[in-house]
């Protein structure tokens, strides 16, 4: 028997102007999790893509349990028992759990080839439940969680009987328990025998999980190393070419006069009682456990979904906002938490992206100046450094770190004082966190007040002049940079309403 379930030598994959992949190795030992690492555009995606089928590699050779293959297409590969589980998970949101599930590969009875769906709800439920998953097949799939989404993903993966399972950034949308559970999962299917290779920028995850670890940078194989035989910054230096020696930015921005203010404001059902003041040239972080209420906040200080108690002031004159014209008028500007969906346009070009929230900067007697969009996108993403070839290129052909900064940039299009950013390092690796702190200190150096939404206590303690911490829609805490402590955050984000109404005696 082969000791590799999956090698690959000297893969080289080339698009137009591209290389991909160059020359690059991987091995994957039996009932083995092994951890993928690099930096968005290290060439991981096209990675998947070889491996389920998607592409042909230019060169190079797969062996599957040390028998030499050629992958035709992802129908070839499935056969082959190699599955892929995205981040953002690929489904049908309006049929149920089971036909997610068995979709392609659906129980038919012979002759008649009538679908068996008693067989199929029947296997469906055994295979959640040996996931630990309490939900019922029959449940439609756009009403589950992302969390539970995935479940279903592995569980289509064992129903096809899948021997090695890519699982691509799993952990990037699920809170701490829910990434725990998800951690169990990939231990149970690991000790089935399944072969797992777990790609993520999370070093949690590596050393939760992994016994190995393989970094790739520009499409290149650079090394791979037990995991608790290197350390962070050796990681970090094999991601990134360079060694990163502070990720936060020295502190450049002096803090000025009131930009926005909220007194006692609420929507029902969301979140109630939030008061805090921004300043010019500050960073407030807002954060808290998911479910807080933070991105509701904010939704609602944009107009996205307006309030229904309290009031706004901006500038110090009281504001209605209802739409989010109000608010980008005001000089109020947002970055979504989901890029993709809610940020930006994929299949256009970046010019288009950039440009689009403020297209009346261009227009003249109903005609846009092409030329002057042009110039503008041009000097926006060279000021937050986009890597692209050219501004014309499709925003879905970029790395996830350099689709966050096109948003940014198209938040600057607008003539902005407030900016608000919900969890802008979400899914970008360590060198682009790097670069998107240094872009939101420079924005603070030159007078924008930023409201920081974020998850990760590092991010909100090592950017953030004031943090404001949020639980069960109320505020609990509001703390001074100088003063806040892990401890004194996590204490905050734990306090339920009725504490909070205690103290207040």
């Amino acid at each position: 028997m082969a000791e590799f379930a999956l090698e690959l030598k000297g893969i080289t994959k080339t698009f137009p102007g591209v290389k991909a992949l160059d020359h690059v190795h991987f091995k994957l030992k039996r009932g083995e999790i092994h951890a993928l690492m690099g930096e968005n555009g290290a060439g991981k995606s096209t990675f998947i893509k070889i491996i389920t089928g998607v592409h042909a590699q230019d060169e190079g050779e797969i062996y599957l349990d040390g028998v030499k293959v050629d992958l035709k297409d992802p129908n070839h590969a499935k056969k082959m028992g190699i599955a892929a589980i995205y981040q953002h998970v690929t489904c049908y949101p309006d049929l149920s759990v089971t036909e997610n599930i068995f979709m392609g590969h659906e129980k038919l009875q012979k002759g008649t080839r009538r679908i068996l769906w008693k067989q199929m709800h029947n296997q469906a439920r055994k295979l959640l439940e040996e996931l630990g998953a309490d939900f019922d097949p029959k449940t439609q799939m756009g009403a589950l969680s992302v969390a539970q989404q995935q479940i279903v993903e592995i569980a289509k993966a064992l129903s096809a009987d899948a021997k090695i399972i890519i699982m691509d950034e799993p952990t990037a949308a699920l809170t701490m328990r829910e990434s725990e559970e998800l951690y169990k999962i990939t231990e149970k299917l690991r000790d089935r025998g399944a072969s797992i290779i777990f790609i993520s920028h999370r070093f949690e995850d590596m050393y939760r999980l992994a016994g190995n670890v393989t970094v790739f940078r520009d499409g290149k194989y650079i090394g791979t190393w037990g995991v608790h035989d290197i350390s962070n910054e050796e990681l970090i230096v094999a991601m990134v070419g360079r060694e990163v020696t502070q990720l936060f930015p020295d502190r450049k921005h002096e803090i000025g006069g009131e930009l926005l203010r909220l007194e006692g404001l609420g929507k029902t059902g969301f979140f109630a009682d939030v008061s805090f003041t921004l300043h010019k040239g500050e960073i407030l972080g807002l954060t808290g456990l998911v479910g807080a209420g933070r991105s509701e906040v904010c939704q609602s200080i944009f107009g996205i979904s307006p309030y229904d108690q309290g009031k706004v002031y901006v500038e110090g004159k009281e504001m209605n906002i209802r739409k989010p014209l109000d608010a980008i008028e005001l000089g109020i500007g947002y970055l979504p938490e989901d890029r993709q969906k809610q940020g930006l346009i994929l299949q256009w070009d970046i010019v288009s992206n950039v440009t689009l929230s403020a297209l009346k900067k261009f227009a003249s007697k109903g005609w846009i100046s092409r030329a002057k969009e042009r110039q503008t996108a041009k000097q926006l993403t060279e000021k937050v450094n986009v890597k692209a070839n050219s501004v014309f290129d499709l925003v879905s052909s970029l790395s996830g770190g350099n689709q966050q900064k096109v948003v940014v940039a198209k938040l600057l299009t607008s003539d902005l004082k407030i900016i608000i950013l919900d969890e802008p390092t979400k899914g970008v690796d360590v060198g682009a966190k790097s670069a998107i702190y240094e872009i939101i200190s420079e924005l603070a150096a030159q007078g924008y007040g930023i409201i920081l939404v974020s998850s990760e206590m590092p991010e909100v303690m090592g950017m953030s002049d004031t943090i404001v911490v949020m639980r069960e829609g109320r505020v609990t805490g509001c703390l001074d940079r100088k003063e806040a402590t892990q401890e004194a955050i996590l204490e905050a984000s734990m306090l339920n309403k009725s504490a909070l109404e205690t103290s207040a005696v």
